[in-house]
This record gives structure tokens, C-alpha cells and sequence, in this order.
């Protein structure tokens, strides 16, 4: 730590003078004010405590001022609306003209670079913020295994940052030292020790220390390097994600719900013994593997329905149920509007509903966690990705996933008839889920979807532009009528409104 910074920094910034063109030392919170600081509390600079392993500066946390101006933010493209190029312009050229001024005095008469880049960023304007960085500027935040080379490497850092911090955290910046150059009195280097807070509360482990370079001659940043804790593995944007995710769950204490969820239903089905039969997941046992793969080859039926030779023969009430519960998995790509450019979520959802079709809740509950509120306007078919368009919007969808469905359901009742008759096709079922950790899994999946299903109703009537209070009936169908509910609803919902249609 000091050893650290004295190498990066050394003499000029610990030498203390009254004399013109060495440190001026003040707090933030007092503008301009000086305040004498002892050499010990200025190595403590480099030792600030971890920022969440992914927070060190404004260059990569992101703090929208409410719910609704993050929603705003994201339907529009970050660092690239008009009004902040503006804005981003007229900042650049003030950082300049006050590198032209020539300073006699160690008092700045405008804020530091460093303190007019932080106030944009925590304004959310990025086009200001990045206009305060010169066009080769290399910025080094360590919890990130490469420096960012260049405003374009910049721009893309921030954009993706802003997509992944809670809205409620807080950039604050405690102290700044400040070397000036003796002929211009211009700053050349500046060191900050910053904290992040949330909703006003100071964030544990959440404290850090950054240092810069500034260009004589354009005032703008030539460098950054930001300290927080040390971590042996370089964790990038995951921790930014681990952030957004506990923010939500404080934000919005419902979101615990799936979690909880989520979290027994990982530990039953893979890791606990005796709670559900047969062994865990650990075990390796073959038999499992077995089932697993001949419910995987009779995948929607077919290979039984048209007899194929490698199609094996399996229970047909589990091959009914394991197909029932893959269609309704399926079902959720009705949804897939949910996650799109300007709406971009912490889990995308295509990767999600594919997922569902190896692992089912194990898939779908951290989506449902995770995601972000519909909270902006109507959501236009042209704003989709060709994929969450032609498979998400399909009429197709609901009626051929809800014949699968169906045609499970008879399997199970009616295929195979060398499995006797429905009470002792039951009782034969009966006694194999009482050993079959597999088969036994499904049915917990079938429970959680029958409860999950209509999560996701009320936001996608919002993107179709349905008020709160119209459709009740569609709405109560799709949430409380298990599958076919949902089947129904994606059938008889309304269809994403279209820019060419309002021309």
C-alpha cells in the first residue's frame, strides 16, 4: 500500500509546502478550502478498503438517480444522446480554456477535472463525463485484467458499466491532493479517496483511492489508476453483476422470493440426500445417467411416435410428464421481449429458455430474480432482436407447444398399453418416483412453473400497451390456470404494437 504509492507518486506529492506549484491538499465537501495533511494519512490513500471488488471510480459504477431515469436511460443508447454531446462539448472546451488560464495562486478558480468528471457521471451524463478524457487516455481500474486504451475503450467501459450497477449506489468523493504545475499552476496529477454509498448509507468495504494525470496543455485526464482491495482473480463485470443483484433483492424485497426458492431447490434436487429418493447428483449413479439420456432421445415424442429403432422403451406417464414439462418450459420464449437492447437485463433470456430445456427451474428462477421492471412505454416489434422477434412474437407458439402439451398428457394416459391400465400405469409411476431422484425432480418442477408462470404477465401486457385494468380475464388465465393458462395467453394476447403500422 504506501510502499506502493510512494513508488507511483514519489517526493512531489509528500513533500508539503506553502510554496507555489507543489500540493494543495483540501476536502471536497469544503470547497477550496486548505487543510494540512500528514504524510502517513496521505499514504493511507493507496490503502483504501475493497470497493466491492468493482467499484473503484465513476468509470465503472453506475448510479441512476431513480428507477424510472434508469429505464429512460436504457431505452435510449448511453453516451450518445444529442443533449449531453452538448453538454460533453461545452465541458471540453471549459476544461480547456481553464488549462489556458495561467494561475498564480494554488487556489483553482473552477473545480477540478477530476471533480467535473465525477459530478457527470453521477449526473448520468456520459457524454460530459467521457469529454473529460483525452483521446489516448489509459485508464487502469484493477479489479479488470487490462488497462482501457483510448476514449473509444472508455466509452464502451461505461456504456457497459451503466448497464450493471444498482440504482441506488452513490459515488462519493472524500478528499482530493492536487499537484499543480510552478510555471501555470495548472493540475498536472490528482489523487482522490472516494467511498460509495446507498440510499444516503455509507456501503461496507466500499471506500478506495484513485490517482491521474492530467495533459498541461488540453486539461484533460491522461491517465487513471484506481486502487481498491486486491483481489487474486480478476473479476471484472461479474462483481458489478453480484452488486445489481443485491440491490434489487433490497430494493424490491420480493425478488427474495425466487432466490429462496432458487436456493432449495439447487440444494433438494442436486445435493440433499434423503429429502427427495434416489442419490444426488454427486453420487454419479448410472441409472440416473440411463434415464436421463432415454428421456432425452424420445425428446417431444418423436422418436416413439414414428417408432424409430433407437427410440427406448420408458415409463410412458414420465416420458409424458418430462415432455409436458419441456413444452411449458418452452413456452416462456413467449417472453423474450423481455430482454432487448434498451431493456437490457443481468441474465439475458434467450440463453435463459434454452437453459430451461437441460434444467428447468434452475433457469428460470435467477431470470425472474434478476430482471428489470417494464417501465417505460409501448415496445415496438422493430425494437426487437430478429430471434426474441420471429420465435417470441410467433402466433405459432402457443398452439403448437400447447398440442405437445396435450399429446403428453394422452401419452401418459394412453401410449403403451403393455403398461396396463391408468390405476396400474399410477401405482407402477408411483413406485418408481419413490426411487427415481430424476422423475422425482420433475414433479418440483412442475409445482414451481405452476407457480412462477404469470411473473413475467403484467409487464408483457404493459410492452403491448394494455392498461393496468383491462384484459383481467386473460391476466387471471395466464397467472392461475396452470400451462394451459399460459398457452391460452399467448394465444389471445394482443400483439406488439408496430412504428410502420403508426405511419
Amino acid at each position: 500500500g504506501p510502499h506502493a504509492f510512494a513508488k507511483q507518486y514519489p517526493l512531489r506529492l509528500i513533500l508539503l509546502s506553502p510554496s507555489p506549484g507543489l500540493p494543495t491538499f483540501r476536502n471536497s465537501s469544503l470547497p477550496y478550502t486548505r487543510r494540512p495533511m500528514h504524510l502517513t494519512q496521505l499514504a493511507s490513500l493507496a490503502t483504501t478498503a475493497f470497493l466491492a471488488a468493482s467499484l473503484p471510480t465513476p468509470s465503472s459504477a453506475y448510479v441512476p438517480s431513480s428507477r424510472s431515469a434508469l429505464a429512460s436511460r436504457r431505452r435510449r443508447s448511453p453516451l450518445v444522446s444529442p443533449p449531453s454531446a452538448r453538454r460533453a462539448s461545452a465541458v471540453e472546451a471549459s476544461l480547456r480554456d481553464d488549462a489556458g488560464d495561467v494561475a498564480n495562486t494554488a487556489t483553482p478558480r473552477s473545480p477540478s477535472v477530476i471533480e467535473t468528471y465525477f459530478a457527470a457521471f453521477n449526473d448520468r451524463d456520459y457524454d460530459a463525463a467521457l469529454a473529460c478524457f483525452a483521446e489516448d487516455v489509459s485508464y487502469h481500474d484493477t479489479i479488470f485484467p487490462d488497462p482501457f486504451d483510448g476514449k473509444e475503450a472508455m466509452r464502451e467501459h461505461l456504456a457497459k458499466t451503466a448497464l450493471r450497477l444498482p440504482d441506488s449506489f452513490v459515488f462519493v468523493v472524500d478528499d482530493l491532493a492536487v499537484e499543480r504545475d510552478p510555471g501555470t499552476g495548472r493540475e498536472v496529477k490528482v489523487g482522490t479517496r472516494w467511498h460509495v454509498e446507498s440510499d444516503g448509507k455509507d456501503l461496507p468495504f466500499a471506500r478506495g483511492a484513485s490517482f491521474y494525470t492530467v495533459d498541461l496543455a488540453s486539461g484533460l485526464i491522461a491517465s487513471g489508476f484506481d486502487v481498491p482491495e486486491p483481489a487474486v482473480v480478476k473479476p471484472g463485470y461479474s462483481t458489478l453483476t453480484l452488486l445489481a443483484v443485491a440491490s434489487q433483492v433490497v430494493a424490491e424485497p420480493a425478488r427474495a422470493v425466487p432466490w429462496l426458492v432458487w436456493g432449495a431447490y439447487m440444494y433438494v434436487v442436486f445435493f440433499s440426500d434423503g429429502i427427495l429418493p434416489g442419490a444426488n447428483a454427486l453420487a454419479l449413479e448410472p441409472r440416473t445417467w440411463e434415464e436421463v439420456r432415454d428421456l432425452s432421445l424420445n425428446f417431444f415424442l418423436v422418436s416413439p411416435a414414428l417408432h424409430l429403432p433407437f427410440s427406448p422403451v420408458v415409463h410412458p406417464m414420465l416420458e409424458g410428464i418430462f415432455n409436458l414439462l419441456l413444452s411449458w418450459a418452452a413456452l416462456f420464449a413467449g417472453f423474450l421481449s423481455d430482454d432487448r437492447e434498451d431493456k437490457p437485463n443481468v441474465l439475458p433470456m434467450l440463453p435463459a429458455v434454452a437453459g430451461m430445456q437441460f434444467l428447468t427451474s434452475a433457469f428460470l428462477l435467477p431470470y425472474l430474480a434478476t430482471r428489470f421492471p417494464e417501465e417505460g412505454g409501448p415496445t415496438y416489434r422493430e425494437d426487437l432482436p430478429p430471434v426474441h422477434g420471429a420465435l417470441g412474437e410467433s402466433r405459432l407458439l402457443g398452439p403448437v407447444l400447447g398440442g405437445v402439451g396435450a399429446a403428453s398428457i394422452y401419452w401418459g394416459l394412453f401410449a403403451r398399453p403393455e403398461f396396463g391400465d391408468f390405476a396400474t400405469r399410477y401405482a407402477s409411476l408411483g413406485e418408481l418416483l419413490s426411487i427415481d431422484r430424476v422423475g422425482s425432480s420433475f414433479v418440483v418442477d412442475l409445482v414451481i412453473f405452476g407457480l412462477f408462470q404469470g411473473w413475467l404477465v403484467d409487464d408483457d401486457l404493459r410492452r403491448r400497451g394494455v392498461e393496468e385494468g383491462d384484459m383481467g380475464a386473460l391476466k387471471f388465465v395466464a397467472k392461475y390456470i396452470p400451462f394451459f393458462g399460459l398457452v391460452a395467453y399467448l394465444v389471445g394476447r394482443p400483439a406488439l404494437p408496430s412504428r410502420k403500422e403508426l405511419d
